[in-house]
């Protein structure tokens, strides 16, 4: 199973969709990352490789957050100039630090760093958004590209993090404040908004 067909909507703080489905899709998917093929089953105990080690990231006031318990979620366009030029530093950051990204495109069409990225959904047909525009846009954020949240995956606390093109000093600066602000329970509507960008292309 592959992230890209296990992932659907990611709640923001809405009781749009159901938690525990959610939970459960994540659950899945890292599973899925996980699970050994039928012929390995009876690898020994001691042939089993350890765990991958803690990811952590340094928050501002000193504590460190275990990045396993946070993804990205993006939202793109195979048509967004602003979308090709912020991907690429965006996945290269991501892939450094082992960090989960889930690429959502609002046109139907991947680029270079996201060649296959999920396509939003509606779980009611009469609806005119999609499922995940609503549950991360629904806060009154304009829709544009490229924006990106992160995530809480454990509570599914969304957190906005960019939206337009942003260098990866001030992104992941932002995002261990977000994170930050996660472990602290602070609301994600209270928050500061974020900087504001002219490379967007809004929908």
């Amino acid at each position: 199973m592959s992230i890209k067909s296990g992932l659907t909507a990611l709640l923001i703080a809405m009781p749009l969709l159901a938690q525990a489905g959610i939970r459960e899709e994540l659950a899945l998917l890292e599973a899925a990352k996980t699970t050994a093929p039928a012929h390995d089953a009876a690898m020994t105990a001691s042939a089993i490789p350890a765990p991958a080690p803690v990811n952590l990231m340094s928050l501002p006031d000193g504590r460190q957050a275990n990045m396993k318990d946070y993804a990205v979620v993006l939202f793109m366009q195979a048509h967004c100039q602003y979308s090709a030029k912020f991907d690429p530093l965006l996945k290269g950051w991501a892939d450094q630090h082992d960090i989960r990204v889930y690429p959502y495109t609002l046109d139907g069409g991947g680029d270079g760093s996201f060649p296959t990225p999920m396509i939003p959904r509606k779980t009611d047909p009469n609806s005119p958004i999609a499922d995940e525009i609503v549950t991360f846009f629904g806060n009154g954020l304009p829709i544009a590209t490229p924006t990106a949240f992160v995530v809480n995956v454990n509570t599914l606390k969304a957190y906005p993090l960019t939206q337009g093109v942003m260098e990866i000093p001030t992104l992941e600066s932002r995002m261990a404040s977000l994170i930050q602000a996660d472990l602290d329970n602070v609301d994600p509507k209270s928050l500061p908004p974020m900087p504001a960008s002219a490379q967007v292309t809004p929908q």
